[in-house]
């Protein structure tokens, strides 16, 4: 009853010191919430390895995170660019799939960290894989060698689509979207750069919807830019491979310059 008590007056205390907001006591309490992924976990992935597979210890009640880790050549005293990569597809290898066909071919240039986790069909949204995903951001920006500045997320088909709902959202870690073979959906202005490629024979997501939805964010106010990937479909991701080098471009010259 006293710790009670005194845990009020505490709250009260920082609603009264705080200008501009009051600090609730849901707030407070969220603040000691453990994280959602294990830290002696993390701290153990070695980023001298230049490609790691494995599998993250969680506290948040599921199974553990697969996932596979592509590390540059570290300097001392350089800070390196850290891409998220959430894949598309339902199969649970996608994440090795995506990352190898793709992403590191595309980007092996920029020199960064490309961290590819397992997801499953329409869980990319789901509460507890940001959480896991903002975590691992936190983690890994005090424990490795980040640019806070170049925090990037790729996202393709059901990961894409996330990564919309994630680019309309404030306070996110992301300096850029690069989201590919999508719907183009926004309700929000975007003023994260999100760089998006769509194939123009993708069946699932009609390039001319998404054109015209661009055109449309972009006049509202969204900071968006399309690239259009002449004669690609959507099943084939790993043939986009000269378009998100086209991304890399797009983030050196435009976003990080």
């Amino acid at each position: 009853m006293l710790f009670e008590k005194s845990k009020k007056f505490l709250i009260v205390s920082l609603c009264t010191l705080t200008l501009g907001s009051c600090i609730s006591e849901k707030n407070i309490l969220n603040r000691v919430i453990p994280k959602s992924l294990n830290t002696t976990s993390f701290l153990s992935i070695p980023i001298d390895s230049s490609n790691t597979t494995g599998a993250l210890q969680t506290n948040d009640g599921r199974s553990d995170w697969k996932f596979n880790l592509k590390t540059p050549s570290l300097e001392s005293g350089k800070q390196y660019p850290l891409f998220i990569l959430l894949h598309g597809g339902v199969a649970s290898k996608n994440y090795l799939k995506f990352s190898n066909c793709l992403v590191a071919p595309a980007l092996n240039s920029m020199n960064g960290f490309i961290f590819s986790p397992s997801g499953a069909w329409r869980t990319w949204s789901m509460s507890y894989l940001e959480k896991r995903i903002d975590d691992f951001i936190i983690l890994a920006k005090k424990h490795w060698p980040i640019d806070p500045q170049k925090i990037v997320l790729i996202g393709y088909s059901n990961g894409a689509m996330a990564g919309w709902e994630r680019a309309q959202q404030l306070n996110q870690p992301f300096s850029a979207y690069i989201l590919m073979g999508s719907d183009g959906k926004s309700k929000q202005i975007i003023t994260t750069p999100t760089y998006v490629i769509q194939g123009t024979d993708d069946h699932f997501f009609s390039f001319k919807k998404v054109e015209k939805r661009i055109h449309k964010a972009k006049l509202e106010g969204s900071n968006l830019t399309l690239k259009k990937a002449q004669n690609k479909t959507h099943i084939k991701a790993c043939d986009y491979v000269t378009e998100l080098k086209s991304a890399g471009t797009w983030l050196e010259e435009s976003v990080w310059n």
